[in-house]
């Protein structure tokens, strides 16, 4: 064909792909987004991905290739942002996954033969827009597919015509020279159209891999790159012609003139590949990810990337972690975690020794988390360094992990996930979780036995005081699940701090204590790991309390006073008895305000002088009680007084609500209607002496057509306050009238008036003449404040012997009905 056939040919498979240049545009892109599950979401006759809809009814399903989803958003690494930045391109709803292949390898290969110069650029764009679009596509395997054997030969004869311009050391397809190999797309041009292979440029090797990778050849694009980045001639070669978007492949300049392929650019792309591979969980892709050579050159050359291939998924802080389903968690999985961790022991990084200096030297003596945050990360310069690294971020200690209330200082083992089904029970996910744990435990330990030198004299180097302080900040973790018994028989008797982090997991604490105070002869350092188990007991307590446990579970022994084990080691373990008094009484002063006092003061010797309690510890706490006691004793006025005022704003509220017909809410539900007949307001008199407390009680009938409504109006003249204040029909001399509701009023303060309401049925056809009705008038007389007039208690009966808190029944003269009002 023609150069002006070509070039037709060029523009109509970029319009059939949808890829034409944009006038508007610097470099032609249209911007692509890498879609999640292209073709997979869609089933099977039909998948979509972003703005690019598949017609899946061709004959893919003969043997071919499965797609996969691509990574999630927040797992995008450097290579899937700078894919993302590009503007989106839609291509042709009619494409199928085979045609969308097939086109693409085609324009590739126009884009070569064009003259009078080949367009890179324009191949480029399109396969990486293929890549982009098919999303990661699986291995060859057994499973039936939607990409066709012959696509896939297509694309694979294309991206080995591409690559044979660029080098003749290289077949794809048969590993030989390229005067030995012979195909059909190479064989139909003639040898004046080929452009020298010092013509050739780097784009089309871009272009080649983006082919292989859209139709499921990683292994093939992974070694493609490999072989010309072992090669110092094609690595340092300075790229000609095209449109100047050679880096493109690993985010690199796109501006014009010449770039090269340096050794970063190439590992950056290659991290993102197998990150994307290691991403997708396929066991096939995970395999790939595992066995591949240049997965362990990239860790030897820039372990920090190489190890991101695998980070890159766990999560990365505390919100991430909580968002984590359990199937999720990076040590779940059977297989893979032991294999990484096996995989990254056996790389030794090409890079030297690192100088190690610490920031803060008394973090290293701290039980405590909060110490962690002044260190930085382990340098990589080892495969046991690696190891470690991976094994943090994927238990969480070094990427903020929420912390369960489950305190491994007072021998728990850390809180268990929730049960999630699948192949393996919670038992075995567990196990596998401590069998991780424990690696990362001797893997530490291994750094710091391994960084002392002969002449050290026992003490660490700093790389050394690196792998101890991950260690003890390992083993004090409470969400650690390392096997404490196991760990105890390996640790070097030495390690004393170690050893009572790890009698501390077991729950054995006066052991603990008595190896930091006698044999480490530390008060202080005692004291820290008495502090610490001491805040997880109040943060256990405050959850207990937030889930409503019984106070059985306050009062467990794991709850006991954090210094009391402290002060037991001091009296018994010091030789000398008065220095072991003295540190007794010096815990007491120093943590007067959290421990058991009066279970401490039992400890002490009965022979002490009390001159040598009194001053350091009777007074102090003393003074400091009374005090609390003081700000108790405001603070509880103050809310006592806010509750009064609540108190009497909703009490105030309710006499309102039931003030009037029209404001009960309770009467609006019943449907009443139209009010007939409200009768004028009548003096209620009790039947018998009234009590002292007995309130003003006015009478209003309500008669509606199918019922009879009583308003009571009741002002509280006495100087106490009602309570539970009801107007009740005891008896009714008419079957036509029947009770049916009452409305009591909670409190009425005094001089306040509140209305009450008693609802009865009425049937006025069957009322003959008048009826009456015998009424009562119950309420509960309330203790008050003396100063505020307020109650005191809103409970039920306090005091009968005083009258206060008694309830009273006062019965009332009868009402009497009349047919007439009803009509």
């Amino acid at each position: 064909p023609t150069a002006h056939k070509r070039a037709l040919l060029k523009q109509y498979l970029e319009s059939v792909l949808g890829l034409a240049t944009d006038n508007n545009s610097n470099d032609g892109f249209s911007d692509l987004t890498r879609p999640s599950s292209p073709m997979a979401a869609g089933g099977a006759n039909s998948g979509f991905s972003g703005n690019i809809p598949f017609a899946t009814s061709e004959d893919g399903h003969e043997d071919g290739l499965e797609l996969e989803s691509q990574l999630s958003s927040g797992n995008r690494n450097e290579m899937g942002e700078s894919r993302e930045e590009k503007a989106t391109a839609t291509l042709s709803p009619s494409l199928g996954a085979n045609s969308l292949l097939t086109c693409t390898a085609l324009l590739c290969l126009v884009c070569y033969q064009i003259k009078p110069a080949p367009d890179g650029a324009a191949a480029c764009r399109a396969s990486k827009a293929c890549a982009s679009a098919m999303g990661i596509v699986r291995p060859k395997g057994n499973n039936a597919g939607i990409i066709s054997n012959a696509a896939m030969a297509v694309c694979e004869l294309v991206a080995d015509r591409l690559l044979k311009e660029v080098s003749t050391s290289f077949s794809l397809l048969t590993g030989t020279s390229l005067s030995s190999t012979h195909n059909p797309i190479s064989s139909s041009l003639n040898s004046h159209n080929r452009p020298t292979p010092g013509s050739a440029s780097m784009e089309f090797v871009e272009s080649a891999v983006w082919l292989l990778r859209s139709c499921g050849c990683h292994e093939k694009a992974i070694d493609v790159l490999q072989e010309r980045m072992n090669s110092p001639a094609f690595r340092n070669a300075s790229v000609g012609g095209g449109g100047g978007h050679a880096l493109s492949l690993v985010g690199g300049s796109t501006g014009g003139g010449s770039s090269s392929w340096s050794q970063i650019k190439f590992d950056s792309y290659l991290a993102t590949h197998l990150g994307e591979l290691w991403s997708n969980k396929d066991d096939r892709c995970c395999q790939l990810v595992l066995l591949s050579s240049a997965t362990k050159d990239l860790i030897s050359r820039n372990p920090t990337l190489g190890l991101s291939v695998f980070t890159t998924i766990h999560p990365q802080n505390e919100t991430e972690w909580k968002r984590m389903r359990p199937s999720d968690d990076p040590l779940a999985h059977p297989l893979y975690p032991p294999k990484v961790v096996k995989l990254l022991k056996s790389v030794t990084p090409h890079q030297g020794k690192i100088p190690h200096e610490l920031e803060i030297a008394e973090s290293f003596s701290s039980f405590s988390l909060r110490s962690g945050k002044a260190m930085g990360p382990l340098p990589v310069d080892s495969g046991r360094a690696l190891a470690v690294s991976y094994l943090e971020s994927a238990t969480g200690i070094a990427t903020g992990q929420p912390t369960s209330q489950s305190n491994n200082l007072d021998g728990g083992s850390g809180s268990s996930p929730p049960f999630h089904p699948g192949s393996s029970s919670r038992d075995e996910v567990d196990e596998r979780k401590a069998d991780m744990h424990d690696e990362l435990a001797y893997l530490l330990l291994e750094g710091v036995i391994s960084e002392r030198g002969d002449e050290d004299r026992g003490e660490d180097s700093n790389l050394g005081s690196m792998y101890r302080f991950k260690l003890r900040r390992l083993l004090s973790w409470p969400n650690s699940r390392v096997r404490s018994e196991r760990l105890l028989g390996s640790l070097p008797s030495s390690f004393l701090r170690e050893h009572a982090l790890l009698l501390g997991r077991l729950g054995r604490h006066e052991d603990a204590l008595r190896i930091l105070y006698s044999q480490e002869n530390n008060l202080e350092l005692a004291l820290e790991y008495c502090d610490v188990r001491h805040e997880r007991q109040q943060m256990r307590l405050e959850e207990i309390k937030t889930l409503g446990g019984g106070g059985d579970k306050m009062k467990s022994p794991a709850n006991e006073c954090a210094y009391i084990p402290l002060v037991k080691v001091a009296l018994s373990s010091d030789p000398i008895s008065d220095r072991g008094t003295a540190a007794a009484i010096q815990v007491l002063a120093l943590r007067r305000d959290s421990i058991d006092k009066a279970a401490a003061l039992r400890l002490l010797p009965k022979n002490i002088p009390m001159s040598s309690v009194v001053r350091p510890f009777l007074i102090p706490a003393v003074v400091e009680n009374e005090s609390q006691v003081r700000r108790l004793s405001v603070a509880s006025s103050l809310l006592r007084s806010r509750y009064m005022q609540l108190k009497q704003k909703l009490t105030e509220a309710q006499l309102k609500s039931q003030a009037t017909l029209h404001s009960a809410l309770a009467l609006k539900k019943l449907n009443l209607g139209d009010v007939l007949h409200s009768s004028k307001p009548t003096k209620a008199r009790p039947v018998h002496a009234a009590s002292p407390n007995y309130p003003a009680v006015m009478l209003v009938k309500h008669n509606f057509p199918r019922h009879l409504v009583i308003q009571a109006q009741v002002t509280n003249n006495s100087a106490r306050t009602l309570a539970d204040v009801a107007f009740v029909i005891a008896e009714s001399s008419d079957e036509a009238l029947v009770p049916t509701m009452e409305m009591p009023l909670k409190t009425v303060n005094p001089g306040a008036t509140g209305s009450v309401w008693c609802v009865l049925a009425a049937s006025p056809q069957r009322l003959d003449g008048a009826a009456f009705l015998t009424c009562e008038l119950r309420f509960t007389v309330l203790e008050v404040d003396a100063a505020t007039g307020t109650p005191l208690s809103f409970s039920e009966g306090a005091n009968v012997a005083t009258g206060f808190g008694r309830t009273y029944v006062e019965e009332l003269q009868d009402i009497e009905v009349r047919h007439t009002e009803f009509g």
